[in-house]
């Protein structure tokens, strides 16, 4: 076993008094006058157009190519662990050395800003998806820092296949044709709700999974899950819809879905060529009809009263109470108990709605966190190479069952796998303190954007898996692509427009509950337009149309 491959950051180590100073400062200069990135820039100014040349001395030698990597949303990489076996064998296959760095979860951003004023900094950095539209990366590419792979990416054949057309434009931030980096991809889709089986076979209710309901038949539903005793026990106990607050004190039902809404902050292009955020358009009502469905919900209880008092954690408890659960259908396998399955329903129509089928959008770029190659790496192309190996057919076995081959599972000439292997390692690890069956880093690190098998668990009979994959592949269908890139105007950082957003959150609440009529959103709207949103508007529609 090789020395441990995780670096731990101790960032005080960075923040002496100089660097703090220039942290400082980075607000108000323009990246080209951050000593830290001059650096960069000088070493490799044309490093902004292309990669360089696939030479050096090391490869020339033989000698394995090191990479230090920046992670998110892995905490360690335990050595002798899955992972740890698993990065040992791209090691090898690759002629590469790699190292990981690991910033703590809580304080990752602060990390990736102190590594853009310091020359010091990982191979390659793992930045969150907003970042791609923010000027502290954006200016960090313009001056040399990082590496523009985008005339590269044709020698990478897995890597192309697997990653979705639009978090290669979300990439490209300067919309002229330069990518800045390697996206840790997700599926975008359009979700549903899970629908209690069992209570729609006590209730004759006639459901085929799949298909889509019409909004009379879906609130017919939750109405007969709240009141007609779906599960047989002579006891009022049970409501149609899952509800609870969001940290923000805002509803959680997901309603919003059934009018195109999604989570509310997504752009769209209509049919007649005009851009728009649904929730807040003045030329548009859905989300007052969203209101108006919700608040129908709210006063004929199919919703419980405790709905705006529960957080998450606490909803999650009462889920045998609830018949109906908005929700990913490759989920399903965390809610089918021994008592209770559930079937999947895509989505709500609602008649004469001009757009039509339900749809939404949702992870707006297929951008899920990205990779982006310092200029100070000497081997871009190997990171490249590594990525394009692990989206390849023989290791996304490894991905898609978030174990490896051989350790964590055998596969058998069907395809069907064998855990027992896993199984073991589990056993062992609450019986010696160990993390010998991590596999963090395996299902977190890249992911396919076609992949949706990667949500469904193996231990599945392949009959389950493939009722699972067809269903997801429906999110697919009905997934609506926003087109502004996740981006968000510099008004939206107005004290004076997020006091109102988080003002117009408490007073819809009191719509949804009767106390204040639909009509009241008008209002809420004007006040919102006042505090800013007109400017946000404006700059939105100005930077969309710059994409055209």
């Amino acid at each position: 076993m090789k020395a441990k491959k995780v670096t731990a950051l101790l960032m005080a180590v960075l923040m002496t008094a100089g660097c703090l100073a220039g942290c400082g400062e980075q607000q108000a200069e323009t990246s080209e006058t951050t000593s830290g990135q001059e650096t960069s820039a000088d070493a490799s100014k044309e490093g902004t157009d292309s990669a360089p040349e696939e030479s050096s001395e090391a490869a020339d030698a033989g000698e394995p190519v090191k990479l230090s990597i920046m992670l998110h949303s892995v905490n360690e990489v335990p050595e002798g662990s899955i992972a740890d076996q698993w990065v040992d064998q791209l090691e090898e296959k690759l002629n590469v050395e790699l190292e990981w760095v690991i910033p703590p979860s809580s304080a990752y951003e602060d990390n990736l800003q102190l590594y853009l004023i310091n020359e010091d900094k990982p191979d390659i950095m793992c930045f969150p998806t907003e970042w791609l539209t923010q000027t502290s990366f954006t200016d960090a590419c313009q001056s040399g820092m990082f590496y523009d792979i985008s005339d590269q990416l044709e020698n990478y054949p897995n890597l192309m296949a697997h990653t979705a057309q639009i978090s290669w434009e979300a990439l490209d931030v300067f919309n002229d044709g330069r990518v800045w980096g390697v996206p840790r991809s997700t599926v975008c889709r359009a979700d549903g709700f899970l629908l209690r089986e069992d209570w729609l076979k006590n209730l004759n209710i006639d459901y085929t999974e799949g298909e889509l309901m019409t909004l009379d038949e879906f609130y017919d539903m939750l109405y007969a899950f709240t009141y007609n005793d779906p599960d047989g026990n002579g006891i009022d106990d049970t409501w149609g819809l899952k509800s609870y607050a969001t940290d923000n004190g805002s509803l959680n039902s997901n309603l919003n879905r059934i009018f195109h809404i999604g989570g509310g902050e997504a752009w769209y292009e209509m049919a007649d060529g005009t851009v728009t955020n649904l929730k807040y358009s003045k030329d548009h009502d859905y989300y007052k009809q969203y209101l108006e469905f919700a608040n129908k919900c709210w006063k004929a209880g199919v919703m419980e009263p405790d709905a705006f008092a529960l957080d998450g954690a606490a909803s999650k408890e009462r889920n045998a109470q609830y018949g109906c659960i908005a929700e990913y259908p490759g989920n399903i396998d965390l809610y089918d108990k021994e008592d209770r399955t559930y079937v999947y329903c895509p989505g709500v129509v609602v008649d004469g709605d001009p757009i039509g089928t339900y749809t939404y959008g949702d992870h707006n770029t297929g951008v899920w966190y990205y990779y982006a190659i310092s200029s100070t790496c000497e081997h871009p192309e190997k990171f490249l190479e590594l990525a394009d190996y692990i989206l390849s057919d023989e290791q996304w076995i490894n991905l898609n069952a978030k174990n490896l081959v051989d350790v964590g599972f055998v596969m058998d000439a069907d395809g069907n796998y064998d855990f027992s292997m896993f199984d073991a390692l589990k056993a062992d690890d609450e019986k010696n303190g160990t993390k010998l069956a991590n596999t963090s880093l395996i299902s977190a690190f890249l992911r396919r954007s076609d992949g949706a098998e990667f949500f469904i668990a193996k231990t599945n009979p392949p009959e389950r898996q493939k009722r699972l994959a067809d269903l997801i592949e429906i999110t697919f269908d009905l997934y609506w692509p926003a087109v502004d890139r996740g981006y968000k105007p510099e008004v939206a950082t107005d004290p004076i427009f997020i006091e109102y957003k988080n003002f117009m959150i408490q007073e819809e609440s009191k719509i949804i509950t009767g106390d204040k009529p639909v009509e009241y959103w008008d209002e809420l709207l004007d006040g919102f337009y006042e505090a800013g949103y007109d400017k946000y508007v404006e700059e939105m529609t100005a930077y969309i149309d710059s994409l055209k």
